[in-house]
């Protein structure tokens, strides 16, 4: 029997409507992965963007949908998780819809900081250009709903809001501020420098280590010489000091490496291979031989790897009595088929052995005072190919894009979570750009704001 015109039109859009649900969910879950593959060693930044190909796809799928898929990206941003609020948020702004996104944002509860992020992410890749002037005047306001939010957007696209930035932050609270701070790092507002001295001595940790990064980035030289009478006291100071630091850098920090983590990981990007002995000798110690690695491979560029297996975290609640009682023996969970349960990981080497072999085959090529990074001396270039390798794990990658500003004063607008697509031309004009400037800086040479030390 033939279903009467209105049951056949409401039976297509309620087809029509699962199928949105099911790119909201697909988005959510890329979404969510990607978010994860920045943590996870084993994936490479070119890897992920495979997976925000997917994403885009189904964004896409979203567009295309028109009135039927705002709408239920519309209930989904209200009910939905944090992956289907970032994937509602990019069709709101490529559909122009910016009452939906502004609702959205009403509803944010400040307190959900995965929302949150998700709306930042949002913001950062697809806020339309046309919108800035109006989203201006809400950041200049200090809502501690969206200046966060906004003043991450903002600073990401290095789109000039000094006056707005610094009229929030004299509106917002505490938890607000690191993200006002940090932007203005992003956009080099010099007229902040002094509001951001003052951030610097702030009993808040996350907003002393974001003054520091902005008036680092700003190329404020008071804030190498403050770092280095802080460093012991203020662990937060630790690792800026491998970002903007000089050579008498290497020695509080020498003195701090068996006591922080950070400092270990700060030495690897001062590069200095007198540095090597101490973090070869540190991998003995599980609780500072992952820092060790990272160290020297960021200096080295050994590509020292291993494949390790790493037992599952058990949750004592989810086991029956049994298995709880076995781990009280000391005795190792396994399968049915007799396996323990966890997985193989590669991982950067931790073997003192490993890396002796490799140091006495190489060292060498290494003078004490000089700069390495990954194996060549420091330099633009050197930077630059560092983070255009495949294999370079995240966190030398994120290190490498701030030393470009901090030591060169040089900013293309790159950031480390910013679209595979949108990193690779901003690293091809990096690469043009250190190319016709190679003769302005010495290779190996400690710099600073542009300057030799």
């Amino acid at each position: 029997m033939r279903l009467p015109d209105f049951a056949a039109a409401k039976t297509s859009l309620d087809f029509n409507a699962g199928l949105y649900e099911e790119h909201l969910e697909e988005a959510s879950f890329l979404y969510q992965q990607r978010v994860a593959l920045y943590h996870n060693p084993s994936v490479t930044w070119l890897n992920v963007g495979e997976f925000e190909e997917r994403l885009d796809a189904h964004i896409d799928g979203l567009v295309v949908g028109d009135k039927l898929a705002l709408g239920v990206c519309k209930t989904r941003a209200s009910e939905g998780d944090f992956g289907e609020l970032f994937a509602a948020i990019c069709v709101f702004c490529r559909q122009n819809e910016r009452d939906l996104v502004l609702a959205a944002l009403d509803q944010l509860d400040p307190a959900d900081a995965e929302k949150a992020a998700a709306i930042g992410d949002a913001f950062k890749y697809e806020l339309p250009d046309a919108w800035f002037p109006d989203f201006l005047t809400l950041l200049a306001s200090g809502d501690p709903k969206f200046a966060p939010i906004l003043s991450r957007a903002f600073g990401y696209r290095r789109f000039p809001c000094g006056p707005q930035l610094l009229s929030a932050m004299r509106r917002c609270a505490a938890p607000a501020l690191p993200e006002l701070v940090w932007a203005l790092g992003r956009i080099a507002y010099e007229a902040a420098r002094a509001p951001l001295l003052d951030y610097l001595r702030s009993e808040e940790q996350a907003v002393r280590l974001a003054a520091a990064g902005a008036l680092a980035r700003i190329g404020d030289s008071s804030v190498v010489d403050y770092r280095l009478d802080h460093a012991s006291p203020n662990p937060w100071a630790i690792l800026s000091l491998g970002l903007a630091g000089g050579r008498t850098a290497v020695s509080p920090l020498t003195e701090l490496a068996h006591k922080n983590p950070a400092a270990i990981v700060a030495l690897g990007l001062l590069g200095d291979p007198a540095s090597v002995p101490l973090l070869i000798s540190l991998l003995a110690k599980e609780d500072t031989a992952p820092g060790a690695a990272l160290a020297l491979e960021c200096m080295t560029g050994a590509g020292l790897y291993e494949t390790v297996f790493v037992p599952d975290e058990m949750d004592e609640d989810e086991l029956f009595d049994s298995e709880r009682e076995q781990l009280k023996q000391g005795k190792t969970l396994v399968r049915g088929d007799g396996r323990p349960f966890g997985s193989n990981v590669t991982r950067l080497a931790q073997s003192q052995e490993a890396w002796t072999t490799w140091w006495r085959a190489n060292q060498d090529r290494y003078t004490p005072g000089r700069r390495y990074r990954s194996g060549g001396l420091y330099s633009p270039a050197q930077l630059i190919e560092t983070l255009s390798a495949d294999r370079t794990p995240h966190q030398i990658r994120a290190h490498c894009c701030e030393e470009l500003t901090i030591r060169y004063q040089k900013d293309f607008g790159l950031e480390m979570d910013m679209p595979v697509r949108y990193q690779i031309p901003k690293l091809a004009e990096a690469s043009a750009w250190s190319q016709s400037s190679s003769g302005r800086f010495e290779q190996g040479e400690w710099y600073f704001a542009g300057y030799r030390e």
